[in-house]
């Protein structure tokens, strides 16, 4: 049209005034169309919709399963939608008829597994923490893929104008713990003397489990090789819901499973499905596992290593898979046991001394007997059994230890192993160095010890003897010489002989004047 009006012109044929009145009147019905047409172009602009995800882990795909003219939030002349495969609109039947079926969120749940089945490639959108760019429908959205840690949440069917979705990923957690002998509370950390029982818990929390039919609940735990674990079978292992001790967890509920290769690792396969519908336990409660170990003679010292227990949760994360799981992060907790040397000393120049007998007890009121000419006491039943290493250190025996055990150390310099904290132990010496006198009185001594906010480091290791604190873990014990003591015989012994002689002969003359009286 404009290359015909300009030619017009340069003819001649159309006067320029003409001409532009023309012009003017053409553009305001153009510039009047185009601003009728603006609300039909930004009516058209807001047919795509947007679905939050609130709290969603990895990413969601959306698929459209049914589409249709939608108002308000009903979807009517439903139709499939993009993303249901041919195969899968001729398996499902008619969509409007299909539909129809859908009255309540079982039929929704199972339409949904059935559905799955049947989608395309690509989904109609993809995202995070939204999928955006969508046209209205009735839409399926599911994980494509979960973080760390995370489950595939079960499918949600949602009419789409702008909507948010709230996924259950039914994630279960998983916490580990030790109990502190000494005061009883739960931690990350411990201390105990070899031969003590260490008592350990898991604190898990129970999944929504809605859309399987399966379910994998696994407590994975292992002991390092300081302690040696208890837990052998179900009778080992104890499971309170809540902790209520009124709901400890019948053991029909779970099995535990030790492995072959290592006593110190094992299971507890727990069938929360079957508890749950059997109402033992219901989803967001917390599962307390209780179980023990013992602190071995193989244990490392503060200043060495310390001990550990780890535990991580194996669990389901699709429940569209029964053989997909993932696990929680590994928990640790740790468990220390400490040392002392003990230094025999000269009590006037401190020099060291040696071949100095000593036994160790819990006992400040330590019954020994007789005490033998090798040091040996006969009464043994306060005193702690030790194993003599090949190093000349001692190390506390557990009980039931196979090997052979000692009551009496030798020193000069010795190092006692396997001590506890905040425990009062008592050296008694039994011998003494030769020319020095034996002890008396126990020596007392205590060991303090502080760690860091994760119980995997000591911060300070601190030591009291006799109730005075010490700049080291170690024990000074001075022995003194004998008293002289004065020599008989000389001066001393004439004495004695005149004296008694004298006496004798007073004696006779009594005797003899007693005689003379008789005969009278």
């Amino acid at each position: 049209m404009w290359t015909t009006q300009t030619k017009l012109f340069e003819q001649g044929d159309i006067k320029p005034m003409k001409y532009m009145k023309k012009l003017l009147t053409l553009l305001a019905v153009l510039t009047l169309a185009l601003a009728m047409a603006v609300p039909a172009f930004a009516e058209a602009a807001t047919t795509t919709y947007t679905i939050t995800i609130n709290h969603g882990t990895g990413t969601y795909e959306a698929y459209q399963i049914f589409k249709g003219d939608l108002y308000n939030d009903t979807l009517s002349n439903i139709e499939w939608g993009d993303n249901v495969t041919p195969d899968g609109q001729a398996a499902l039947g008619d969509a409007a008829v299909k539909a129809k079926t859908l009255t309540g969120e079982a039929e929704a749940k199972t339409f949904a597994s059935e559905v799955a089945q049947y989608l395309t490639n690509p989904p109609a959108g993809t995202g995070t923490n939204s999928i955006t760019g969508l046209a209205a429908g009735y839409y399926l959205i599911k994980n494509a893929t979960v973080g760390e840690g995370e489950v595939f949440t079960d499918y949600i069917l949602q009419v789409v104008k702008d909507v948010e979705v709230n996924p259950k990923s039914g994630k279960p957690t998983l916490d580990k713990q030790i109990r502190h002998n000494d005061n009883g509370e739960w931690g990350v950390v411990g201390d105990n003397q070899i031969g003590d029982t260490v008592e350990f818990r898991t604190i898990t929390t129970v999944p929504i489990v809605s859309g399987y039919t399966e379910y994998t609940y696994v407590i994975h735990d292992e002991m390092s090789a300081g302690l040696t674990s208890n837990v052998h079978s179900n009778d080992d292992v104890t499971i309170k819901v809540n902790d209520e001790d009124a709901k400890k967890l019948d053991k029909i509920y779970y099995t535990v499973t030790v492995d072959p290769k290592n006593a110190n690792k094992f299971t507890v396969t727990v069938d929360v499905l079957k508890a749950i519908e059997d109402g033992k336990m219901a989803a967001g409660d917390t599962l307390y596992t209780y179980y023990t170990g013992i602190l071995n003679e193989n244990a490392a010292v503060y200043d060495v290593g310390k001990q550990n227990n780890k535990a991580y949760l194996e669990y389901s994360n699709n429940p569209h898979d029964n053989k997909t799981t993932n696990k929680t992060p590994e928990k640790v907790v740790y468990d220390w046991t400490f040392k002392m040397e003990v230094n025999k000393i000269d009590g006037e120049s401190k020099a060291p001394l040696s071949d100095a007998k000593f036994v160790l007890s819990n006992n400040g009121n330590c019954s020994l007997g007789t005490i033998g000419d090798d040091g040996t006491p006969s009464n043994t039943t306060d005193l702690i059994d030790l194993i003599e290493n090949s190093d000349g250190s001692y190390t506390v025996a557990p009980a039931g230890y196979t090997g052979s055990v000692v009551n009496v150390m030798t020193a000069g310099k010795i190092t006692i192993k396997g001590l506890d904290d905040a425990t009062e132990y008592y050296l008694y010496e039994t011998k003494a160095p030769a020319g020095y006198n034996r002890l008396t009185d126990a020596v007392k001594f205590k060991i303090t010890a502080t760690y860091n906010d994760t119980g995997d480091s000591w911060t300070s290791v601190t030591a009291a003897v006799n109730d005075v604190e010490q700049s080291s873990v170690s024990v000074q014990v001075a022995n003194n010489k004998g008293s002289t003591l004065p020599s008989t015989g000389g001066i001393g012994t004439t004495l004695f002989y005149v004296i008694g002689g004298g006496l004798m002969a007073v004696a006779a003359v009594l005797l003899v004047t007693k005689k003379r009286m008789n005969n009278k």
